[in-house]
């Protein structure tokens, strides 16, 4: 039985060649698995493709839209300047005249919502816009909800678009850019805070 120091120049030639040219395979492979992940991405950017379908719940509304830099007022009747806004994520809820019990109902979801984000809750600030005026509900909409900032506006124009039933969520810019129906999903609504607040570089 030949041995394998008992090989022939040129079959030991061949082995070499062979272990080289396994080598070079694997090696060529590697750079492959490299690059395509570049070549890839490259390729959709240049072919400007987007995919059909958006993985947030809510409608997202472009160009973002701001919140009045004027007129908003709080409870109290004081001016409230859009740049008090700033620094949170806002979920904005319109009303019309009045907040009534399905407003209550909304804001008590929103609440829990919130209170799901854990350590992120404290950069969530829920918002009421009423364009109407009804001190006493108003009053008694803060003493049960003590962290909900309410605040006034002559109509409910402008970056709501009329709508007065539904939510917005504000980015720390305060620009609306989601929007949500109603009735609201609010699994949807805490699954696109908790996207946004995980992922996004506004803080």
């Amino acid at each position: 039985m030949m041995t394998a120091s008992a090989r022939s120049p040129a079959e030991a030639n061949a082995a070499t060649a062979s272990v080289s040219h396994s080598s070079r395979l694997t090696l060529l492979w590697l750079v492959v698995v490299f690059l395509l992940p570049f070549v890839v991405g490259s390729g959709l950017f240049w072919l400007d493709w987007r995919p059909t379908r958006y993985a947030n719940h809510g409608e997202l509304l472009q160009p973002p839209r701001a919140l009045p830099a004027t007129g908003l007022r709080r409870i109290d009747g004081s001016s409230l300047p859009s740049g008090e806004l700033r620094g949170k994520w806002l979920l904005v809820v319109p009303a019309q005249r009045t907040c009534d019990e399905a407003c209550a109902a909304t804001q008590q979801q929103l609440a829990q919502v919130q209170l799901a984000l854990n350590q992120n809750q404290g950069r969530v600030q829920r918002v009421l816009v009423v364009s109407g005026s009804d001190p006493q509900n108003l009053a008694k909409l803060q003493r049960r909800f003590p962290d909900l900032l309410i605040a006034g506006q002559p109509s409910e124009a402008g970056a709501f678009d009329g709508r007065a039933a539904g939510l917005y969520v504000a980015d720390p810019q305060a620009r609306l850019i989601l929007r949500y129906g109603d009735p609201t999903d609010m699994r949807g609504v805490l699954k696109d805070l908790e996207r946004l607040l995980k992922y996004s570089w506004l803080r």
